[in-house]
């Protein structure tokens, strides 16, 4: 099977490769590769240590192809069958734009008969198009890799793998996954030495945490908060408006008592004088009943003024204003509203 693993520079495809052939080495599998650090002894030493092998189980079944470029153009004349095959920047050695050169068939070749020898191959590269396209061709899986840069570094940790079955790319993956980043297979190859800050590095022009928009966040939200919190009647503390509405009644109260200072008070009444007063106005006022004059129960338009301890009544009716004692009309009391039984003669 060919497989392809692409993506930019620090996507994480090298980081997936070698977790593949540390799986593969993990269940007894050969292993050839050129990828750069894997022929280091410290990062060999660390995969031993990782995996659990010895030195003779380790040279048994990893092998490093080197770099030399006729070794890695013919690599099918160096890897046994039944092998895990795994060849970084494969462009550099089977370019499409040399289609015609020997080496470019030959590798045809060998890619289209591969599987009667139980051979996987996987191919490194940042693009597959720039591989020859008869290679490409027999493509069964294109997992395309991508750095997660887009929050900085609450994320850097993570790569995102799309698998695509076959060589076209175009149209949505079959599969869509993010993963995560090991340390322990980072040591395993040289890249994580010298190149650690390139694989993880996140691109400051594509982080969208550093966009103008994420400044003015904290500053409109900062604005908000202090609008709820000290100028709404929850930062009050007046969640229910009871305070506002309040303040607007004495309000309104402040403005009867200006313009009603005009009509004279009985400064030395008290309110139960008053209240006693209304009640014998009541009780006093004779109301013939037996005439033809329908009686109707009026509301009363009046002003109460306070002055000090005491408060007294205005009544305004008919052009004139009245106290309660020369109201010419039994006046009651009911729910806070003065009311006067009144005949229609009268209120005509």
């Amino acid at each position: 099977m060919i497989t392809f693993f692409t993506g930019t520079p620090g996507s994480g495809k090298t980081y997936e490769a070698v977790k593949k052939i540390l799986d593969n080495l993990r269940n007894g599998r050969t292993v050839y590769t050129n990828i750069d650090g894997m022929d280091d002894p410290v990062c060999q030493e660390t995969i031993k240590v990782y995996l659990g092998l010895d030195d003779h189980q380790f040279s048994k079944l990893f092998h490093h192809l080197g770099f030399d470029r006729q070794v890695i153009e013919n690599f099918w004349d160096h890897c046994g069958s039944e092998s895990l095959i795994v060849l970084d920047e494969v462009q550099k050695f089977f370019s499409n734009r040399d289609w015609q050169a020997d080496k470019n068939r030959k590798f045809a070749d060998w890619a289209s008969t591969h599987r009667h020898n139980g051979y996987d191959l996987v191919i490194i590269t940042q693009s597959a198009e720039r591989v020859d396209s008869a290679v490409r061709s027999l493509t069964e899986w294109n997992y395309v890799f991508r750095k997660i840069n887009f929050f900085g570094a609450a994320v850097q940790r993570k790569y995102i793998c799309n698998a695509y079955a076959g060589e076209d790319t175009n149209g949505q993956p079959l599969t869509k996954s993010v993963r995560h980043y090991n340390d322990k297979v980072f040591r395993c190859y040289k890249s994580y030495v010298s190149s650690d800050i390139k694989e993880l590095a996140i691109m400051k022009h594509v982080n969208v945490l550093k966009h103008p928009i994420f400044f003015a966040i904290p500053v409109v939200l900062g604005i908000c908060i202090y609008m709820v919190f000290f100028k709404s009647s929850l930062g009050t503390g007046d969640f229910l408006g009871t305070k506002q509405i309040q303040a607007h009644a004495l309000s309104k109260i402040s403005t009867t008592q200006a313009h009603a200072s005009v009509i004279p008070a009985d400064r030395d009444r008290s309110q139960d004088q008053q209240n006693q007063e209304i009640n014998s106005s009541v009780t006093n006022s004779l109301i013939d009943t037996s005439s033809d004059r329908s009686i109707q129960r009026i509301k009363l338009n009046y002003v109460r003024v306070f002055r000090e301890n005491s408060s007294y009544y205005r009544i305004l009716y008919n052009g004139g204003i009245f106290s309660l004692k020369t109201f010419p009309y039994p006046v009651e009391i009911s729910e806070g509203e003065l009311y006067a039984n009144i005949s229609d003669e009268t209120s005509h």
